[in-house]
Formats: structure tokens, C-alpha cells, sequence
């Protein structure tokens, strides 16, 4: 039996991950995606960086170091960002969420072609189901008017997963909060052509209700979400917690629907059970492998 603490932990932390694109819908009424990220990336770096001094107080023991963290934002945040939240704008929440579930099979299918994992027939398998259903998803919005948010969505699964993989290296000699705290704060600095000047005009016509989206995303589906994520982690296998993010898609429309009308197409039905079902074959798959590779889920690290 699994310690309550833990399931209650992994099961918070879908309910925050699958509020996210809710919330940032929301904030996006008022910001456009580039100073949402930027909002979002310096306000949680700054949460990790005391975290991570009261908790770890681990320093980077060389300027090589430092090189690679700068390299992982590229992919592990700025991408992953404005990506996300981009994509956000052109899509529904549903959607979006529903392909950042297909992260730990993409993540499987990086590893696989940067040769850090070896190929078999259920990893393939497991693969091609979830990469269907992945663009089945991206079909619909053909008829939903939604393929460039889909397709961006896609995208930034895909940079968030090449983040995992080349960055395995780093966490074996770093705790992952020191990680994280450094790719957020190279990711404030990357973000900042992107979106300081947008951020400077419109924080100012920020409602009360945007203030309190950004103040919830940033301590509740990052920082929070990322930490229990990581605690969790610690204690039960990579496969138990992989398994939650069959979750958060669920959540996430139950959400939408009702706070944003947001419509679920009957087409959507065989592309997330494509999805879920490719996952599921990933994840059993890789409980056979002597070194795992994490998916955003395994990892306390950034997020959609």
C-alpha cells in the first residue's frame, strides 16, 4: 500500500497541473502570451531560488555547468512557454492539456533517437498509438478552427521532452531543485526580449481577476505543483506517478466546459483513448528499462 500522503500529493498535483490552462485563459484576457510568460517564469524563479536556499543551499560547481542549464531553459522553458501559452490562445484548454499527456511517450521517442534509450517493439508500440492519437487530435481542429494552436501545443511537448532527455545528465550530479531553479532563472533572462515590453504595457490594465490568475499559476501549477511533484517522486516508482497523468485531461475538461463553454467534439474521444492507450504502453515498457527516462510527469521540472 502507498502512503496516503503520497496519493493525495500526485492527485494535487494533476488538480493543479489540469487547472492551468483554465486559469491562464483566463489571464490571457488580459496579457498577450509572450508577457504571461515572462510574468510566469520570473515569479516562480524567484519562489525556487529561496526554496531552493532554504531547503538545498547546493552551489554549481563549474561554469560548464552553468552552459548547460543556460542550453536546458532554451528547451525546458523559453520554448516550453511560449509554446504552451501561445498555443493557448488558438486552442481550447482540453486540447492543450490532452497533448501535453502524450509527453511521456514523446519523451520516450526523443531518448530513443538521441540514443540514450534502446528501441523495442512495445516502446515502438506504445510510441505509434500515442503519436496517432496525437495527430488525430491535431486533425480536429480542422474542423474546430484549431491547428495551429494544436500544432503548437504538439511543439511544445516535443521541446519540454528534449529538455528531459538531455538533462538527465545534470540531475544525476545535481538535486532537481537546484536544476530547476537555475533553468528558470536563465529562462527570466531568454524571456525577456520576448516579453518585458509587452509585460510593461499591459500589467498596468491588469483586472484584479488577472492578478489573481497570475498570482495562482505561478504558485500553485509551478512552484507548488513542481515541489510535491518532486517529494512524491522520491517515494514511489516513475511508472505510479506516470500513471496520474491520465488525470489531468479529464480534469481539465470538466473545468473548461462549464467556466469556459468549451465544447468536446466526439472526434476528440478515439484520439485521447489513442493517446492514453500509447501512454499506458510506454509507461509499462519503460518499467523494464534499467535507467528511466522521465516524462514531465516523472519530473519536478517545468511544465506546461
Amino acid at each position: 500500500m502507498k502512503s496516503p500522503k503520497v496519493i493525495l500529493a500526485l492527485v494535487l498535483v494533476q488538480v493543479l497541473f489540469s487547472t492551468l490552462p483554465v486559469v491562464v485563459k483566463v489571464a490571457l484576457r488580459d496579457l498577450s502570451s509572450p508577457a504571461l510568460a515572462l510574468l510566469r517564469v520570473t515569479g516562480a524563479a524567484i519562489l525556487f531560488l529561496i526554496l531552493q536556499r532554504v531547503i538545498v543551499r547546493e552551489r554549481i560547481r563549474s561554469w560548464r555547468d552553468y552552459g548547460l542549464l543556460a542550453l536546458y531553459s532554451l528547451f525546458g522553458v523559453i520554448a516550453n512557454q511560449l509554446l504552451y501559452i501561445t498555443a493557448l490562445t488558438l486552442t481550447t484548454a482540453t486540447a492543450a492539456q490532452t497533448l501535453v499527456a502524450a509527453g511521456p511517450a514523446m519523451t520516450l521517442l526523443v531518448a530513443i533517437l538521441l540514443k540514450k534509450e534502446t528501441a523495442t517493439r512495445a516502446k515502438w508500440l506504445g510510441i505509434a498509438l500515442a503519436g496517432t492519437g496525437a495527430l488525430m487530435l491535431v486533425g480536429v481542429g480542422v474542423h474546430e478552427g484549431s491547428v495551429a494552436g494544436n500544432l503548437l501545443a504538439l511543439s511544445n511537448v516535443a521541446s519540454y521532452s528534449i529538455y528531459l532527455v538531455i538533462s538527465r545528465g545534470l540531475l544525476k550530479r545535481y538535486h532537481a531543485l537546484t536544476v530547476i531553479t537555475w533553468v528558470f532563472a536563465f529562462g527570466v533572462v531568454g524571456m525577456i526580449p520576448w516579453g518585458l515590453m509587452p509585460a510593461i504595457r499591459e500589467t498596468g490594465g491588469m483586472s484584479a481577476t488577472t492578478w489573481a490568475a497570475m498570482a495562482y499559476i505561478i504558485v500553485g501549477p509551478t512552484v507548488a505543483a513542481y515541489y510535491l511533484n518532486l517529494w512524491a517522486s522520491r517515494k514511489v516508482e516513475a511508472s505510479l506517478v506516470s500513471t496520474f497523468v491520465y488525470v489531468q485531461p479529464v480534469m481539465t475538461a470538466l473545468l473548461a466546459v462549464p467556466l469556459l463553454h468549451e465544447r468536446i467534439s466526439p472526434m476528440m474521444i478515439p484520439a485521447v483513448a489513442l493517446i492514453f492507450a500509447g501512454v499506458s504502453v510506454a509507461i509499462r515498457a519503460g518499467r523494464t528499462r534499467r535507467s528511466a527516462t522521465p516524462s514531465p510527469e516523472d519530473q519536478e521540472v517545468v511544465e506546461p
